[in-house]
């Protein structure tokens, strides 16, 4: 009896000795070092303001049209009879080349019959000045100026046989060909002139304060650069700033700026003939604003504002918009020099928001 209590005596101490010991272990180990949070900054880009006079780019486009466009009609009557390899559609004439001719024979027998009616007019005067009657002599003359005036409109319907350009011009439409009989007044040829181009540069009426025209005391002129494309190739021309019309187009709402081109066919002054009818690009430089800070349009927000980075930290700041375009705007006031505009655009972004400025 006594053997079996000393067996279950020994497991019990065995089990308390081993709680002892654990006990011991954790209570005696040491406390684990506590890792403090760190909060992370995002990362921003800024631009740093300079105020200063900042330069302004307008751009527009518009269509080169002629600065003449003109319809030559007949005359004269009678059928054409003869048309020169200038008279095609499209094709470029010079400034006195016959177009086509109209038969001359009728003006012809015309002009000789008012030479003879001059030269009988004249003889009768004669007679009449020999006998000396007054009231004769003064319709005799009558009689001489009203012949030569009919020999002048005979010699000028002569000259209207011929029809020849005006000036320097393009070709837009034909009316007659050879062989066709044409009265009086009917619509021969429609030319544009090519001495000189314009384009219709829309502006709207907020960038009309900022553009400069006509000629200079100097004689100079502000220019446009004028761009068109030809498959993958850019070409340009420069062109004078002639004037601004004076109205409003209805529609639209918009002004004309009008630019000028001479020559514009004239391939020595231009790197390429500046078609009537082709579509073109215009970069005007405007009038510089002082004291201004350009600024990506990215950094600014719906209610005219944009944020800044004030010791380390978002502030949000009202601008004064001067003038906007595709990628950036002009701010007048709410910027001073040394500011740091934000430009990065974070999902979150209230004022006071930690933030660190990329270097």
């Amino acid at each position: 009896m006594q053997k079996t209590g000393l067996r279950r005596g020994v497991p019990l101490l065995v089990l308390a000795a081993c709680i002892a010991v654990a006990f011991v272990m954790v209570t005696g180990r040491s406390e684990l070092p506590q890792r403090e949070s760190v909060v992370v900054a995002p990362l921003v880009e800024v631009l740093t303001v300079a105020p200063g006079p900042v330069a302004v780019t307008i751009s527009s486009r518009g269509t080169v049209r002629s600065k003449h466009d003109i319809e030559l009609v007949s005359e004269v009557s009678g059928r054409v009879i003869e048309v020169s390899p200038e008279f095609v559609e499209g094709g470029a004439v010079l400034q006195g080349v016959a177009l086509l001719s109209i038969d001359p024979i009728d003006y012809e027998v015309a002009l000789s019959g008012a030479k003879a009616g001059v030269a009988s007019a004249e003889l009768s005067l004669a007679e009449v000045q020999v006998v000396v009657m007054r009231a004769a002599i003064d319709e005799a003359k009558a009689q001489v100026q009203a012949s030569k005036d009919r020999l002048r409109q005979a010699e000028v319907d002569l000259q209207n046989t011929v029809i020849a350009a005006p000036f320097d011009a393009v070709i837009d439409s034909k009316r007659v060909d050879l062989g066709q009989y044409v009265q009086a007044g009917t619509a021969l040829v429609r030319l544009l002139s090519t001495g000189s181009v314009e384009i219709r540069l829309p502006l709207l009426a907020s960038d009309v304060s900022f553009v400069s025209y006509g000629q200079s005391a100097d004689g100079s002129w502000p220019e446009a650069l004028l761009t068109a494309k030809f498959g993958n190739i850019d070409t340009q021309w420069m062109a004078r700033l002639v004037r601004l019309e004076q109205r409003v187009d209805e529609q639209t709402r918009v002004f004309y700026l009008v630019a000028e081109v001479d020559s514009p066919y004239d391939t020595r002054r231009h790197p390429r003939p500046l078609s009537v009818g082709l579509f073109v690009e215009a970069a005007i430089d405007g009038k510089p604003i002082p004291n201004a800070v350009a600024v990506p349009r990215s950094a600014l927000y719906a209610d005219n504002s944009v944020f800044v980075v004030e010791q380390g930290s978002l502030a949000k700041q009202k601008v004064t918009v001067l003038r906007r375009t595709q990628d950036s705007i002009i701010v007048g006031d709410g910027l001073s020099a040394g500011d740091q505009v934000v430009l990065s655009r974070l999902d979150i972004m209230v004022e006071g928001m930690p933030v660190s400025v990329a270097q």
